[in-house]
C-alpha cells in the first residue's frame, strides 16, 4: 500500500443512514474510533433524509477528543429528485448519497464513505492515506460476486466489467477532486436515466462509471464474513457484514464477536439484541426468497438484448462498421489522400481503442 508523505491533519469521513440503520452505524463509529489514531482529525459527517433529533443526539455523543460527528439532512435536495432513484427490498433512498460527496463538499479532495454495517478493527487513516491520485476511487473486490457464478456472470455479460475487477462500494476512498473534474455526478443521472440497474443498484452504476480507474485494495479492509481462501484473519482491518450476514440478525456469523464487542459499548445495544432475539423465521425466509431473486434478476438481465453491456457493444460495432463503410467511398477515399497517414493512423487508433474496450 502507498502512502503520502505529508502528514493529513483531518480525515474526512461519510456515512449515509436514516433511523432504521442508525444502532448498526452507532456499532460502526464507536469502533472506528476506539480503534482511530491520534495523530488525526476524524470529521464525520452523517447524511440522512430522515433521522430523529434524539437518535442523532446519541450518535453524536460517540464522538471523542480527536474526532467530530455532525449530522446533514439532505431532505431538500432530495425532495425534487427522489422518484428518479430506483429502490427495492433493504435498500433507502441514502444508499445513493455517496454520489453527492463530491459535489456537495468541494473543500474536501480526498474523502471515505463507509456503510453503516461494519466495524472497523485497524486505524482507519491507514486506508485514507492511500494514494489514489490516478484514480477515481480505492476499493476491495466484491467477494459475493467472486464466490456466485450467477454474479459473476451478471457483472461481466450485463455490466461489461470483468468479475475480478468489481469492487465493493460499501467502503470507498474517493478522490473527490477527480469526482468533480470527470463530472461523475452529471454521468450518474445520465446513466440512470438510461439504464435501471437491479441487482446491486448503486454498486453497479458506480462500476461502470469508474470502469478502469479503480485502485484495488486488500479484502483486509473490507472483508465480509465468510471463509476467503488465503486470507489470514491476522491482517483483519474492516467487517462488512453485508446482505444476509448480520449478527443482529443471525446467530454463528463469522466475527460477530466484534460486533457484539463495540454494540456492547453504546446505548443501542439492548435494542440491537432484542432484534437478534426476535427476528423471526418468518423474516429469515424472506431474507432467503430475497437472494434467491436476486439471482434470478441477475439472470433475467444477463439474458436481455437490451442490457447495458449488449447496448454499449452494439452502438460501438454500429460505429466502427459505419466508419469502415465509410473508408470504401470514393469521395473518402480522396479525402485521405488529401489528408495523407493522418487520416489512416486516426482511424487505426480509433479501432485500437475499441477493441480495447471490448
Amino acid at each position: 500500500m502507498s502512502f503520502f508523505s505529508k502528514k493529513v491533519e483531518e480525515i474526512p469521513i461519510f456515512f449515509a443512514s436514516d433511523n432504521n440503520y442508525a444502532p448498526y452505524l452507532a456499532v460502526a463509529l464507536k469502533s472506528l474510533l476506539s480503534n482511530a489514531s491520534p495523530d488525526y482529525f476524524y470529521k464525520i459527517h452523517i447524511l440522512t433524509t430522515n433521522l430523529d433529533e434524539q437518535i442523532g443526539n446519541k450518535l453524536k455523543k460517540l464522538a471523542t477528543p480527536n474526532s467530530s460527528i455532525q449530522i446533514i439532512s439532505l431532505a431538500d435536495e432530495i425532495e425534487h429528485i427522489k422518484h428518479r432513484f430506483q429502490l427495492r427490498d433493504y435498500y433507502s433512498i441514502e444508499t445513493y448519497y455517496r454520489f453527492f460527496i463530491p459535489d456537495m463538499f468541494p473543500q474536501y479532495d480526498k474523502a471515505l464513505y463507509l456503510d453503516s454495517d461494519i466495524v472497523v478493527l485497524g486505524d482507519i487513516s491507514n486506508l485514507f492515506l492511500t494514494n489514489i491520485s490516478n484514480y477515481l476511487v480505492a476499493a476491495a473486490q466484491e467477494q459475493v460476486m467472486a464466490h456466485y457464478k450467477v454474479f459473476g456472470d451478471y457483472v461481466e455479460r450485463a455490466l461489461g466489467v470483468k468479475v475480478q475487477n468489481y469492487f465493493n462500494a460499501g467502503v470507498l476512498l474517493m478522490n473527490t477532486k477527480m469526482f468533480r473534474a470527470c463530472h461523475i455526478q452529471q454521468k450518474f443521472f445520465k446513466l440512470m436515466s438510461e439504464f435501471k440497474f437491479r441487482v446491486t443498484q448503486d454498486e453497479d452504476y458506480l462500476n461502470v462509471i469508474c470502469k478502469d480507474k479503480v485502485k484495488k485494495l486488500n479484502i483486509c479492509w473490507n472483508k465480509m464474513p465468510f471463509e476467503e481462501t488465503g486470507f489470514d484473519n491476522v491482517d483483519l482491518q474492516l467487517i462488512h457484514y453485508n446482505l444476509g450476514w448480520k449478527p443482529w440478525h443471525y446467530e454463528n456469523v463469522l466475527y460477530e464477536e466484534y460486533f457484539w464487542q463495540y454494540a456492547a459499548q453504546t446505548e443501542f445495544y439492548d435494542l440491537i439484541h432484542h432484534q437478534l432475539k426476535t427476528y423471526s423465521d418468518e423474516q429469515k425466509q424472506h431474507d432467503k426468497d430475497t437472494f434467491e431473486n436476486l439471482k434470478i434478476m441477475a439472470i433475467e438481465d444477463i439474458n436481455d438484448p437490451h442490457n447495458y453491456w449488449n447496448s454499449v457493444y452494439t452502438t460501438r460495432n454500429y460505429i466502427s462498421k459505419s466508419v469502415t463503410n465509410l473508408k470504401s467511398l470514393p469521395y473518402v477515399k480522396g479525402i485521405f489522400r488529401f489528408v495523407g497517414s493522418q487520416g489512416h493512423k486516426l482511424i487505426y487508433e480509433y479501432e485500437k481503442y475499441r477493441e480495447g474496450q471490448d
